[in-house]
């Protein structure tokens, strides 16, 4: 009997230290904070990033990143700008979207951003979350409060 189930498993990793923001995308982490992607292999991935702001006034967006530009790829950035206010992104390219301005809740709290998607990279090597701020150390995201989940999600044909 040929079925479809299939033995999937979810990883989880957390960042491991504080990361402060450049005003250029960089992953937040290249060691913690993402994983190792085949190409051609299809992944789904989910993070909760907790991040602190200098200013309310500061702009602040995250990402995912790879290697190279990835066969296919499509995710939503979200994050609030106040109590009531979502932001929420669609993207279909690595690094994207720009960090705009006033993309925090708290300057004295924490902030909380949530991407997740599917992606598909075109060479093997890394894939990892990535961040950008409207200013220079303004937006610095937490460790241990910061949280990637991921899983693969295509097999090749059973016979």
């Amino acid at each position: 009997m040929v079925t479809n189930n299939k033995f999937v498993v979810e990883r989880t990793n957390v960042l491991s230290a504080d990361v402060t923001l450049g005003v250029s995308y960089a992953a937040l982490d290249t060691g913690d904070f993402g994983w190792y992607g085949i190409a051609g292999q299809t992944y789904q991935f989910d993070a909760k990033v907790v991040y602190s702001a200098v200013a309310a006034t500061d702009g602040a967006a995250f990402s995912i990143t790879a290697t190279a530009t990835p066969t296919q790829i499509a995710f939503i950035s979200e994050y609030n700008t106040d109590a009531t206010t979502v932001v929420r992104t669609m993207g279909f390219a690595i690094d994207t979207p720009d960090h705009g301005t006033a993309s925090v809740i708290s300057s004295t709290g924490l902030n909380t951003a949530h991407v997740f998607g599917t992606i598909t990279p075109s060479a093997d090597g890394y894939i990892a979350i990535s961040g950008i701020a409207e200013n220079a150390s303004t937006i610095v995201a937490k460790a241990t409060a910061s949280v990637l989940s991921w899983k693969r999600v295509d097999w090749p044909a059973q016979p």
